[in-house]
């Protein structure tokens, strides 16, 4: 009887270990379709990605209104994102203080693939009120991490999603 009862166990456990591996990799599947599609956007530099979320370094996170993004077109950034956070040494008033409210050119726009399921791209901004570099970590899902790094002010992180140019129209 004993016996039985060790077989019946060591089955359950062989069991239930096929069963959280397969749960395990059906979670981390990559649809092939979509990598290749989010691949293109990003070599091509011609994306959106709307934010949902901002994370300013000395606050909780905090949601922000529909249509806060950041767009990547033809070797420039374009960003209507909020920004919370101090600053040093920066313009305000009359001085045309931008924050993270404006268009200029990408410098050094460069794109890795660490892991099969993410790519990270970087560049960096002058956009005459400050210098920015720009950590991007997109999945490949479409969910996308923005890390901004300015010169003169706190960093902040944005969350959203990746999407094409055709969602702007």
């Amino acid at each position: 009887m004993c016996s039985i009862l060790k077989k019946c166990l060591v089955i359950s456990i062989l069991l239930l270990s096929v069963l959280l591996v397969s749960c395990s990799s059906s979670k981390s599947a990559i649809d092939p379709g979509r990598a290749l599609v989010i691949h293109s956007l990003l070599e091509s530099q011609q994306y959106v990605v709307m934010v949902g979320s901002m994370r300013p370094m000395s606050a909780p996170t905090i949601s922000v209104s529909q249509g806060q993004k950041m767009i990547v077109r033809d070797g420039a950034v374009s960003c209507f994102l909020p920004y919370v956070g101090s600053g040093q040494n920066v313009g305000y008033g009359a001085s045309g203080y931008k924050a993270l409210n404006f268009s200029a050119p990408i410098l050094d726009y460069k794109v890795e693939y660490p892991k099969a399921d993410r790519a990270r791209v970087t560049f960096k901004v002058d956009n005459g009120d400050d210098h920015y570099l720009f950590h991007v970590e997109v999945f490949m899902n479409g969910k996308t991490t923005i890390d901004v790094e300015p010169r003169s002010r706190d960093a902040v992180s944005y969350s959203g999603m990746i999407h094409g140019l055709d969602i702007l129209n």
